[in-house]
């Protein structure tokens, strides 16, 4: 069987089969919300240093610590979602290149046993 064949035969099980590839749609989804919670705490450690200097009264300015704790924590979730999508997308496509890759040098050597074959007076199989 050759390597388009394959191929083709590859995409029909895959058709028959019906299964959506959900990975994908959720890790673009980590990254956009990864995105905002980021973007998000920031804006929230913004909004705590520009309360908390803009009072002297300690319970607010107490607020504004808790505020500021959380656009941290926020920041940094947000951050490691950011990152989640990142390299879930980078991988993907750093294994399907991998799995091509290792296809076309198994060809090559499936090319090359067939002409040693033919060369050496065997039939080819």
């Amino acid at each position: 069987m050759t390597a388009p064949d394959r191929i083709e035969q590859l995409k029909a099980d895959l058709a028959e089969l019906k299964i959506q590839d959900p990975s994908a749609a959720a890790d673009r989804t980590a990254l956009r919300l990864g995105l905002a919670a980021l973007i998000g705490g920031v804006v929230l450690g913004v909004v705590a240093y520009v309360m908390s200097h803009g009072t002297s009264d300690p319970l607010a300015q107490r607020d504004a610590l808790v505020l500021a704790l959380i656009g941290v924590a926020v920041a940094v979730a947000g951050a490691a979602l950011y990152l989640k999508g990142a390299l879930a997308g980078f991988l993907r496509f750093w294994l399907v290149r991998d799995l091509h890759e290792r296809r076309v040098q198994t060809d090559r050597l499936l090319a090359a046993l067939g002409e040693g074959e033919r060369g050496a007076g065997g039939e080819p199989s």
